[in-house]
């Protein structure tokens, strides 16, 4: 299987990182960022070790202190990004793709509490929010064969009447369902890309210090 890096993900595609347990650490980054870079005994402290501790010049312990920071500004920036990008999913992404896990535990959820009313208004607002030509047919009828039984009941709400239509209607109501979860897997593809953009910058600047510092062991190899 071929994966292209240049297609914007679906929305289940990014779930992976804007649900994911370390996105979920991303709200204590300010915090940090606070603590380490802005803390004015952490200057000194790593002023001091590169002068002293390494027996450098003043001019080498600017640069090294100056490197250091660079560094971990690229990281706290990246960090950012990464954080921005999570909130981004969570606030844009549709609650079928954010709360369930699959599409098919959306399908099971449904299921359980589908009634006509229900299925009827689901596929007004799909119509109205994706102007989509949708016609599933929730009413009993006669043609409907065996199901044909649950006529008398189809208009009251005991638990024994749902599950009679539900089972008669089951095909109309999968179909719908599957239509949702498509429609809204696709929808707001410039918010997509715009958060697909922001995890790859974000990876690029967190992977960063850490290529540096393989290219300077390289370089002391040689």
């Amino acid at each position: 299987m071929t994966v292209s890096l240049l297609k914007c993900p679906t929305w289940y595609g990014l779930r992976g990182l804007g649900r994911s347990p370390i996105s979920r650490l991303t709200i204590l980054i300010p915090v940090f960022g606070s603590l380490i870079l802005f803390n004015t005994a952490v200057n000194d402290l790593v002023s001091l070790s590169a002068e002293f501790l390494k027996g450098e010049t003043i001019d080498a312990a600017l640069i090294e202190r100056w490197t250091f920071f660079f560094n971990l500004y690229i990281l706290y920036i990246g960090l950012m990004i990464f954080a921005v990008s999570t909130l981004a999913y969570n606030g844009f992404c549709p609650p079928v793709i954010r709360e369930f896990r699959t599409e098919y535990d959306y399908y099971d959820a449904e299921q359980r509490i589908m009634t006509k009313s229900r299925a009827i208004n689901l596929q007004k607002s799909v119509k109205e929010k994706f102007s989509e030509d949708l016609a599933f047919s929730f009413e009993i009828t006669q043609n409907d064969g065996a199901a044909a039984r649950a006529l008398s009941f189809a208009d009251k709400s005991t638990s024994e009447n749902r599950e009679s239509w539900l089972r008669a209607k089951s095909q109309p109501v999968s179909d719908l369902l599957q239509r949702h979860y498509a429609l809204e897997n696709e929808s707001r593809k410039g918010s997509r890309l715009a958060i697909y953009a922001g995890y790859w910058i974000a990876f690029a600047l967190i992977a960063w210090p850490s290529i540096v510092m393989f290219w300077k062991v390289l370089q002391t190899l040689t």
